[in-house]
């Protein structure tokens, strides 16, 4: 994740409360359901993601 001036070609752009936030299509598929926020001491915090099942 990094912070950008604009979106690129093929990304995904959300606004809420006047924060954008330009997202890859998978990445805005993963990250549908999820809540992002910033910490100045952690960076960026990212809880409630979908994820898909794995094995390892």
């Amino acid at each position: 994740m990094d912070i950008a001036d604009g979106a690129e070609n093929g990304d995904v752009t959300l606004e809420k409360d006047g924060v954008k936030v330009f997202l890859e299509k998978e990445a805005n598929k993963l990250l549908s359901e999820a809540t992002i926020d910033f910490s100045d001491e952690r960076g960026f915090i990212i809880s409630g993601m979908q994820q898909t099942p794995c094995c390892g």
